[in-house]
This record gives structure tokens, sequence and C-alpha cells, in this order.
């Protein structure tokens, strides 16, 4: 009982903590090409391309703190475990921003909103994404109605329904040019549809789904976070003059071997080449990177969502070698829990 109440302690402090201390340990240093800047840091919580899950890397997932403010910007799974090792209190995140609904950029979302209404954090909390979010939202806290009803605390006389903590809203279907989604006393975010979605004309797909690339302006440094896309004038736009790009990147030979090698039960042979081709055309290759760095001026490049980013790669040449010829500015390979 004893090692509980220290571990529930714990968690509530780390809930309804005031500091947001940078971690002591290395995984949590920024890189020999990251700035650090005390006022506004973007914390690459999960650097690995899903959906696989990986023991190194975790599920694509950010963090941008700006003063004792935390905005999460994708809630890939183990984001709340990645927020610990940050030393980030879920009390702090004022506002959740979602690129795209692929699983692995969106699966905690609901352990996120219920974690912040277990420890009775009431103030409604935007979460902001592509069409769907809002439905989604809804459709997370009808699924934990029981979770509701489950009494917490001896003679416990409920809690506020868990959709009364959250305020989803939509972004708008296709935003051709940098629009604002989202303001504050902190940050300002923009967005831009990117290429990530190929559907064909006329389906449900291509009338209702969307994904973004995010634009954050702070009073001191801009960050663009792409997302999944692939080359996009949209993001070109969106980026330019960043301080800092952080940038999904894929080892196309290296994820070629891997979907080769899938089994067919994982990955029907009749859908191989389509899936090939997505990541021909649906993704950021270093070259591509190099191009669109250049393009936009941008004053550094942060490389996540690796893809295949397996476990045990210890060779990242992959993901940086076609960069150079075009960019020469500071390129990092992310690290899970690395600050910038």
């Amino acid at each position: 009982m004893t090692a509980l109440v220290r571990t529930l302690g714990a968690c509530l402090a780390l809930l309804a903590g005031t500091a947001l201390a940078a971690p002591d340990a290395t995984p949590g240093a920024a890189g020999p090409a990251a700035v650090v800047d005390a006022t506004a840091q973007w914390i690459t919580l999960g650097t690995g391309g899903g959906p696989l899950i990986r023991r190194e890397r975790s599920e694509p997932a950010n963090a941008l703190v700006v003063g004792d403010a935390v905005y999460l910007f994708d809630v890939g799974s183990g984001v709340e475990r990645q927020m610990v090792g940050a030393h980030l209190p879920m009390a702090k995140v004022r506002a959740i921003f979602i690129s795209h609904h692929h699983i692995d950029h969106d699966a905690d979302l609901g352990q996120v909103m219920a974690s912040r209404w277990m420890f009775n954090q009431y103030t409604p909390m935007p979460v902001i994404g592509p069409p769907g979010t809002e439905a989604m939202v809804d459709h997370l806290s009808e699924a934990m109605r029981a979770v509701e009803l489950a009494p917490i605390g001896a003679g416990d006389k409920g809690k506020k329904p868990i959709r009364q903590t959250v305020a989803p809203k939509d972004i708008a279907l296709d935003m051709d040019t940098p629009t604002e989604i989202y303001k504050d006393d902190n940050i300002r975010v923009l967005a831009v549809t990117n290429t990530h979605y190929h559907f064909a004309p006329g389906s449900t797909q291509a009338r209702k789904a969307r994904s973004y690339s995010f634009r954050v302006e702070t009073k001191g440094r801009t960050f663009v976070y792409t997302g999944d896309t692939g080359p996009s004038r949209h993001v070109e736009q969106l980026a330019q003059g960043a301080d800092v790009l952080i940038s999904e990147v894929i080892d196309l030979p290296a994820i070629r071997a891997t979907l080769l090698q899938a089994p067919p039960s994982i990955l029907p042979r009749d859908r191989l080449s389509s899936m090939i081709r997505h990541m021909e055309e649906d993704h950021l290759t270093p070259v591509e990177i190099g191009k669109l760095a250049a393009a936009a001026k941008v004053k550094s490049v942060v490389l996540t969502h690796l893809a295949p980013g397996s476990d045990g790669e210890t060779d990242l040449s992959g993901y940086t070698n076609g960069i150079a010829p075009t960019y020469d500015g500071p390129v990092t390979v992310a690290k899970d829990l690395q600050r910038f």
C-alpha cells in the first residue's frame, strides 16, 4: 500500500507540477545541431514511423513547450509514457493538434482525454485536427462511458463527463495557403493541406479525408512540422524562413526491403505494389527534404517519423544521404525525447 501511495503521489505531482524541467538523462539532451531555447522547445516524444510498435522508438508524437504550457502535435501510441520521460505535466497541456488520422498519429487521443479527466483537468482542451476529429472525440467519449460510471473513491458522487473536458474542432477540408487555425498568448498555428493522401476522385475518402502540415509561431522562434507528406508546394510555402523544420523522412530502399519481407498475413501480396507506391509518392526522401529546406530557406532540419526506423539501426545514413547537395544547414536525425 505504501508503494501504491508513493506512486500515486508521484503521478499527481507530475500532473499538477508547475515546472517543466529538462531531463538530466542524455536521451533528452539536444544533439550537436540542435538549438535549445529556454522559452520555446520542440520535443520529439516519438520518432518512429508507424504503425509497427518498436522498443527503441515510440510512435509519432511531439510536444512544443512554451514557458509552462505544453502543446501536443500528434499523439501516437505511448505518448503519455513519453511525456513522463520528458517531465511534461499532463495538467499543462493546452491543446492537441492532429496532422492526419492514420492510427500511428492519433492512437492515444482517448488515453490523453481519459487521463486529464481522471485527474480532474476539466478546462475544455482544444483538439484540432482533420475532418472527423469532432466525431472521433464524440465516439471516444461515448466509448468511455463505462469508465465514467466506475467509482474512483469511496462515496464518489461522480465526475463531469469526459466530453465536457475537450473542445474538438475540424480543420477546413482544403487549405492551399497557410491559414490560422489556433492562437493564444503563446503561439499562433497555421496549417496547409499536404500530399500524404491520394484517393480516387469522387471516393468517400477524397470527399472527407485530409492530411495537414503545421507552422507554429512563438515570440522567439518558428517551427514547421510536416506531419506525413509527399513533396508539396503548400508545405514549401508554409515553411518559409522557419527556424526549425521538423520533417518526416523515409529510407526508400530499406522500406522496400521491409515490405517485401512482410508475411502475406500482414501485407497481402495484392496490396504490396500499392503500398510501395504510397511510400514512394506520399512520403519525403532525403533528396526531397533537401530541396524543401533549401527552397524554404529554413535555418535547421530535424528528421523524425523514421521509416522504417527499425530496432537496432546503427547506420542512419539512409535518412540523410541526399540532403547535402541542396541544403547546407544543420540536420539532426532525432531521437525520442530530444529537445530542439
